[in-house]
């Protein structure tokens, strides 16, 4: 199938990899994950009020009260999708604060990959301040969260998140640069992935959190590692290698690995014209 017969993706550029540590990039990403979750219908509520819902159930369950059996069984759907969406993102923020910064999180939305349905691809930065930096480039976790948001509800991410999706599987990939200096991964978690090409009819949007003006990084990364120099520019580093966005697929200069976790989507679940989780608050 030739590309001109693909869907063509959506492309973001948040131009934010400047204002990064290694740190706010991770939390950035987690919860862009909450994000799509929520508005992909993935989840019928957002992330944090779910989870303030379940720990109020575990708590009634440690009672001893006795809830339906619709309603325990919804329980373990609900429990079960945020237990395992909660150890992908706490092996994706290892990762990314790992030694090497993966080069990309790719979120698939769809019963298989081979099938997915919706491709979110979030090109990150190789390169971030590092902790200790005081830069005055570095912007804090709430100021880069306002301003990704606004850039995203202002973008064309309104075709496709304002589209109906029903609940499906949520796939988790990560790209990584083959590398003398990659010591590889940092989680267990992750496993080479056998890589596919997306059906021509997937949605794809592109999210690309690199700077522009790699310049505002040299502050405190001009430095050796494992006694080697790094003797690619910064501009080389920070822009790589366009991948092709229609696959996963690894080659000879990166590789693609998938999270063991997967969540399964779940819809809400309405008894007498309520939401059972307002059982689980009232316990």
């Amino acid at each position: 199938m030739s590309a001109s017969n693909k869907i063509k993706p959506v492309l973001i550029n948040l131009n934010i990899g400047d204002q990064l540590t290694a740190t706010s990039c991770s939390h950035v990403v987690v919860e862009l994950i909450k994000f799509i979750s929520h508005q992909r219908l993935q989840i019928p509520y957002t992330y944090q009020w779910l989870k303030q819902v379940v720990n109020k159930k575990k708590m009634s369950e440690n009672s001893g009260k006795k809830e339906s059996l619709q309603s325990e069984m919804h329980f373990r759907s609900v429990s079960s999708a945020l237990e395992n969406l909660d150890l992908i993102l706490k092996s994706l923020m290892k990762e990314i604060n790992g030694s090497v910064i993966p080069e990309e999180v790719c979120i698939a939305l769809g019963s298989t990959p081979v099938t997915c349905r919706e491709v979110y691809r979030l090109l990150l930065p190789t390169i971030c301040h590092k902790f200790q930096c005081y830069s005055s480039h570095i912007a804090t976790d709430d100021q880069i969260k306002r301003s990704i948001f606004r850039i995203l509800m202002t973008s064309d991410l309104s075709q496709v998140i304002f589209t109906p999706m029903a609940p499906t599987n949520m796939y988790i990939f990560i790209r990584k640069k083959i590398s003398p200096v990659c010591s590889g991964l940092t989680c267990d978690t992750f496993i080479k992935a056998s890589g596919c090409r997306l059906p021509k009819d997937t949605k794809i949007v592109v999210i690309d959190f690199r700077a522009q003006k790699q310049d505002n990084l040299l502050c405190c990364n001009n430095f050796q590692i494992f006694g080697e120099v790094i003797s690619e520019s910064l501009e080389n580093l920070q822009l790589g290698d366009q991948p092709n966005f229609n696959e996963i697929e690894s080659s000879a200069t990166m590789t693609w690995y998938q999270s063991s976790y997967v969540m399964k989507g779940f819809k809400d679940c309405i008894v007498n014209g309520s939401s059972i989780t307002n059982k689980w608050l009232e316990s």
